[in-house]
């Protein structure tokens, strides 16, 4: 998969000629899948198990196995972003994450966001994160 850059793609279509052309070239740029499997894809890459995810993610056990697998289908942000935190995935894989959940990815400029990015920059613990998100006054991850 190329990662293009945002300015890029959009410089593209500022001067496209067609727009065809740039679907094309990008249409398997995110692949389809649903998000379980692509947690699944990420667990795999890393050499995670679910027993550690899920105990790193403070999420409740029957909760986590039913996103895990694929039985929870819009499961919520701070859940899906706990989950990253747990598996120490980077703001790219996280933010492809958040992408395959159908919620909002990270955005930078928004505050709490900006502590979620940090978090998973520094590979933070869920724990570590909230008691962040807490120091600035801000809602915690998992209630």
């Amino acid at each position: 998969m190329t990662d293009k850059d945002t300015l890029e793609l959009e410089h593209q279509l500022s001067i496209a000629e067609e727009i065809g052309s740039i679907l094309r070239d990008d249409c398997n740029d995110i692949p389809d899948m649903t998000i379980s499997e692509y947690i699944t894809l990420l667990m795999e890459r890393h050499q995670l198990n679910k027993t550690d995810v899920i105990a790193a993610s403070n999420l409740d056990r029957h909760y986590a196995y039913h996103i895990l697998s694929g039985e929870k289908k819009q499961p919520s942000r701070q859940k899906i972003i706990a989950l990253a935190l747990a598996m120490k995935l980077s703001h790219r894989e996280t933010q492809q994450l958040l992408y395959y959940a159908k919620v909002n990815q990270l955005y930078v400029k928004n505050t709490w966001d900006k502590v979620i990015w940090y978090a998973l920059e520094k590979k933070l613990s869920v724990q570590e994160t909230n008691r962040i998100l807490n120091d600035f006054s801000l809602s915690p991850l998992l209630q």
